[in-house]
């Protein structure tokens, strides 16, 4: 009985973190499922410690230029910068599998049902700059999001805890 409710109650927390934005249905797939995780206690501490960059003697505009020119050579496109609200946000396509792969498998998910398994991702960077008071710099957070969609075209998405990802960005400003 203890042993039952302890794997109910962890179910009931893995629940709590992921998020069902649209259900494609159980039974009778009608549509794609697409899911928000949060992220774990360990993982926000990570991100937590790995978002903010103070960048001295740097202005709010040189900080947008260079973030926009760091954020393409890290192999995001469809850049957006809002000077008014001192923001960035770009993104980056991924296939994970190649196309015979992809083909493939869709010629056996015909024959058999096969589950889905990852096939593309999405990274989407957003950036906020804030001038330091004093006006001696800039801060700057940056939000990393990974979506992952598989071959069923159900989405899971996730913000970027890994502080390469930070570091690499904040270390392309000054190049």
């Amino acid at each position: 009985m203890t042993l039952t409710a302890l794997s109910l109650s962890a179910a009931v927390c893995a629940a709590d973190k992921e998020q069902v934005v649209g259900d494609g249905g159980r039974i009778l797939r009608y549509s794609s499922t697409q899911v928000r995780v949060e992220l774990d206690a360990a993982e926000n501490a990570a991100y937590q410690n790995a978002r903010d960059f103070y960048w001295r003697g740097a202005t709010v505009a040189q900080a947008l230029r260079a973030g926009g020119k760091a954020l393409a050579a890290m192999g995001y496109g469809r850049l957006e910068e809002d000077a008014d609200f001192s923001l960035l946000r770009a993104e980056r396509h991924e296939k994970l599998v190649s196309t015979s792969r992809e083909v493939l498998r869709g010629l056996l998910k015909m024959k058999m049902g096969l589950p889905g398994k990852p096939d593309h991702q999405s990274l989407e960077a957003l950036i906020t700059l804030r001038p330091a008071a004093g006006g001696q710099g800039v801060w700057l957070r940056a939000r990393f999001q990974r979506t992952i969609w598989d071959s069923n075209g159900d989405s899971r998405t996730k913000p970027v805890s890994e502080a390469e990802v930070y570091r690499d960005f904040f270390a392309r400003l000054g190049a």
